[in-house]
């Protein structure tokens, strides 16, 4: 492979990651909105529970490297898509009401494709983040930023609307951060890091879909 077509194949890589991290961020909003409307909450609370969710984990993320202030808030970009996505949820469940209502199920199977890229996106930012601010040795805090990064803001909004977390009760979600993470850090040294990442995005993706499907669960003491 020539240096152009090398130079070529990283430009389309880092395009394609980042429309990952938006859809993820869109994805993450979507779901924050949508579970601050089943609390009747108002459109203050759609919003920041929205943006909560699709944002906190970067920005635990950032305090706990020391990134200060936080990436969230110095690149409005995101913080922007998902106040947006949150606001035209709001607007739509409000104008659509009866259609809002009986075609949500419809609406989560699919953002549910969509969180699932998103956490694989998310859960590699978080490891790069950590590399790069000098942890590249440290594996266990690599692969514990990059579970924060992706379950955070779920987290955050479920304690805020008392909820217990998804996170610790369905589908494989931590878990499956968890091994995208572990995944990425053992092939960064190995290949080259834009396969790696994705690699670990669709290990997060993959299970997610597969548990998704056949309804997996980790074991509960007591059903």
């Amino acid at each position: 492979m020539g240096e152009g077509e090398r130079h070529r194949v990283m430009a389309f890589g880092e395009i394609f990651f980042a429309a990952l991290e938006v859809a993820g961020t869109i994805s993450f909003a979507v779901a924050g909105a949508m579970a601050a409307l089943e609390k009747r909450v108002d459109l203050f609370g759609v919003i920041f529970l929205g943006a909560t969710t699709a944002l906190a984990g970067g920005i635990i993320r950032d305090i706990l490297v020391g990134k200060i202030p936080p990436s969230a808030f110095s690149n409005y970009r995101y913080m922007a898509i998902a106040a947006a996505t949150a606001l035209i949820v709001f607007l739509i469940a409000r104008m659509f009401r009866e259609y809002y209502q009986h075609h949500v199920e419809v609406v989560n199977a699919v953002n549910n494709v969509f969180d699932a890229a998103g956490l694989g996106a998310f859960t590699i930012t978080g490891a790069k983040v950590a590399m790069s601010m000098g942890y590249t040795e440290n594996g266990f805090f690599v692969v514990f930023l990059a579970m924060v990064t992706g379950i955070g803001g779920g987290v955050l909004r479920d304690l805020m609307i008392g909820e217990i977390p998804f996170v610790l009760r369905k589908r494989i979600y931590a878990v499956a951060s968890i091994l995208g993470g572990v995944v990425y850090y053992q092939l960064v040294w190995r290949i080259d890091d834009m396969a790696a990442a994705f690699i670990g995005i669709a290990v997060v993706f993959g299970l997610r879909m597969l548990a998704t499907i056949f309804k997996w669960n980790l074991p509960k003491a007591y059903e």
